[in-house]
């Protein structure tokens, strides 16, 4: 079998190439020139009987040939084939050819809306199982599973068998090239974090793109990296404010039920709608709910539509912390189901415990975190945790909040970049968010400053000046909520 340096030349190359490198015979189709006599024996008419049976015989040679090629092909990857999808886990790719079935043309389909990203545990010492975060249509059968299988079971949960079982399954696929205990190597012991994709090129997904000044989200949509936040705008103010933030450029607006102002937020998105600035599409929401329960929390999805005049919302948080998050985020969850939400997360979740807490009843996993994030608060450690996850981190107050931009702004370090670069202190600060993989919303209800806030496009950081800003981090926060 391959060894491990072919493992990983496996991230760089087609398997193809990786098989011939490591030593796989690769068959080829048979020769044509034997198919053709083969027609040609066929079509004879004057045999005896014989002849016509050595023929016969000779044929079913030939098509053994080929079948017995093709099952030698069985673990290759198919040239050209549109059946492929990636499983990405621990900085490996895992190859995947799915079945020809109902339930993998419906997966395949799914992964077509955006990744997948599943915390998968260990079962019964043969597996990787964790919840698909939506129901596909199974036919199930009674099956023997063989290692690199990718098994739906009951239509709601995926599993990679690194071993063999049997029962009642429907196949999606199966692990391309790998032996059994390469692939157990790979898949590694307790818990891990796997993101099923359409594409074979890892960690796209929290990367920033700053030609489109979006980045990837586990849940498969783009979200722009800058926008506009509305904390203490009246309805008139978030009005004025989203129509000369979409005037100027942004696309990402950033509400909540607690502001009031969802009203005026929609107001200001359709203004610039009807005057052709923006299309729906084209413009991110944000907004967040405070607790409660289940069956509370679909409600209050619903009155937020309708406030700020849509028919979803991009992204919607968990605001705090609160008595009954689980019921809360499995509401939100539906509505991600029904269309009424595309991506989901939370708010003011600061530390690993907290996170593995809202991970341990999520089906969907948060695309983002949003929390109090700025120069002497970085919470580089809970970036680094949930990286895995393909979650992002969003930062309010990047400037410190009211009270403390100042500080922030009159920072002699801040301030020196800022000359060297021909920028303000407050585009350092938030070129320097972008460029550390934080999005920033930066609340204004000048057109100004919303103008100016938004133009950090056109220079970048450079390494000594991103670590000058990195030591200036004292892990200190402002608020406590």
């Amino acid at each position: 079998m391959a060894c491990k340096a072919g493992l990983i030349a496996l991230k760089r190359q087609s398997l193809r190439e990786h098989c011939s490198a490591a030593g796989f015979p690769i068959p080829a189709k048979p020769p044509e020139r034997r198919m053709n006599r083969l027609k040609h024996m066929n079509s004879e008419n004057h045999w005896n009987n014989s002849v016509r049976t050595f023929a016969l015989a000779l044929a079913l040679l030939v098509l053994l040939s080929g079948f017995g090629s093709a099952l030698a092909t069985e673990t290759m990857i198919p040239e050209g084939t549109d059946r492929m999808f990636y499983a990405h886990v621990n900085g490996s790719v895992l190859p995947i050819l799915a079945n020809d079935n109902s339930s993998a043309d419906a997966f395949l389909d799914l992964l077509e809306t955006g990744d997948i990203t599943i915390e998968m545990h260990d079962y019964g010492s043969f597996e990787k199982v964790g919840p698909l975060g939506t129901v596909l249509p199974h036919n199930d059968e009674q099956i023997t599973t063989e290692p690199g299988d990718v098994i739906l079971y009951q239509g709601n949960q995926i599993t990679i068998y690194y071993d063999v079982n049997s029962w009642s399954f429907t196949r999606l696929g199966r692990v391309q090239g790998l032996s059994q205990a390469e692939l157990k190597e790979i898949l590694g012991d307790g818990n891990a974090v796997i993101t099923f994709s359409l594409n074979k090129e890892p960690d796209m997904i929290g990367r920033f793109d700053f030609e489109s000044q979006t980045v990837l989200l586990n849940s498969g949509y783009r979200m722009p990296v800058i926008g506009l936040g509305t904390w203490t705008l009246d309805d008139d103010e978030a009005e004025n404010s989203v129509y000369h933030a979409l005037k100027c450029g942004v696309r990402l607006i950033d509400t909540a039920r607690y502001y009031g102002n969802e009203v005026g937020v929609g107001r200001g998105l359709q203004r610039a709608i009807d005057e052709g600035i923006v299309t729906r599409e084209e413009v991110f929401i944000t907004s967040k709910i405070y607790g409660g329960n289940y069956e509370r929390a679909g409600g209050i999805i619903d009155d937020a539509l309708s406030d700020l005049g849509v028919d979803y919302i991009d992204l919607l948080l968990i605001h705090q912390p609160g008595a009954d998050d689980e019921g809360v985020y499995k509401a939100m969850e539906d509505a991600v189901r029904d269309g009424r939400l595309r991506s989901i997360g939370v708010s003011n979740y600061y530390t690993p415990e907290a996170v593995d807490e809202v991970l341990s009843f999520a089906t969907i996993v948060p695309a983002v975190i949003q929390n109090e994030n700025h120069l002497y608060y970085q919470n580089t450690e809970l970036q680094e945790y949930v990286k895995p996850y393909g979650i992002v981190i969003e930062s309010w107050y990047p400037f410190g909040g009211r009270g403390h931009t100042g500080e922030h702004f009159g920072n002699e370090i801040i301030i020196r970049i800022a000359e060297t670069h021909s920028k303000t202190p407050a585009q350092v600060i938030l070129r320097w968010q972008l460029q550390a993989g934080f999005i920033a919303i930066p609340g204004s209800s000048n057109p100004d400053h919303i103008a100016e806030n938004y133009d950090i496009f056109d220079f970048e950081l450079t390494d000594s000046e991103m670590d000058e800003i990195r030591q200036l981090d004292r892990h200190e926060r402002y608020e406590n909520w």
